[in-house]
């Protein structure tokens, strides 16, 4: 091998660990990057219809869903502008009976909370392009749905019964929260957010784009 063929196979293989090491400190989310987060959150604040020490009552947990993209560079770090929405339904189911009467209570709510969110990501101070570290808030509103499918029976004869329940069909809402999210590959990934409002806990996959 030549002096000629030695110097381009160096040239070539310092280039080649150049890109590798450039790609390697690419951050996990920048400006441009598109982000999306699908998972269920647990716990939350703000559902003053449910009694957490009354057993008749039974909650699912809060099916989440929130897109976000880069939109500017702010210091070491990247700021994030997107939507949320999050979804739970909540259930109280009881049964009381005084001599021939027999109430069957049977109360649902649901919650839809639309709103927008932003986050700031530690994008320069974390060396990865697989991990990215980020604290933001979310600010909505809260849609309230209720069904009420109580009934009364009296001798046998079962009728409608209405328990009187009075609810806000809707409210402003509001999340703080930090979070991580880790990629598995280019596009997917894994994501934890922990906060105060519509949930404490949030978990689920994440994707990227």
């Amino acid at each position: 091998m030549n002096t000629q063929s030695i110097l381009r196979n160096l040239v070539l293989g310092l280039t080649l660990v150049s890109t590798i090491a450039s790609r390697a400190q690419d951050p996990a989310f920048a400006k441009g990057t598109f982000g999306i987060n699908a998972g269920i959150g647990i716990g939350g604040v703000r559902a003053s219809y449910l009694n957490a020490y009354d057993s008749h009552y039974s909650t699912s947990p809060t099916f989440c869903l929130s897109l976000e993209r880069g939109v500017a560079e702010a210091g070491p770090g990247t700021v994030g502008v997107g939507a949320f929405i999050g979804h739970r339904w909540t259930r109280y189911a009881d049964d009381n009976s005084y001599g021939s009467v027999t109430y069957s209570y049977d109360e649902r709510w649901s919650r839809t909370t639309v709103g927008v969110r932003g986050a700031w990501h530690l994008a320069q101070w974390v060396p990865a392009d697989k991990l990215d570290l980020y604290a933001g808030v979310m600010v909505g509103y809260a849609f309230v749905g209720y069904r009420d499918r109580s009934t009364r029976t009296v001798y046998g004869e079962t009728t409608s019964y209405d328990t009187g329940t009075r609810v806000r069909h809707g409210y402003a809402d509001w999340s703080t929260f930090v979070g991580a999210r880790y990629f598995f590959t280019r596009h997917l990934g894994a994501y934890a957010e922990a906060g105060y409002g519509v949930n404490y806990l949030n978990l689920g996959l994440a994707f990227r784009f």
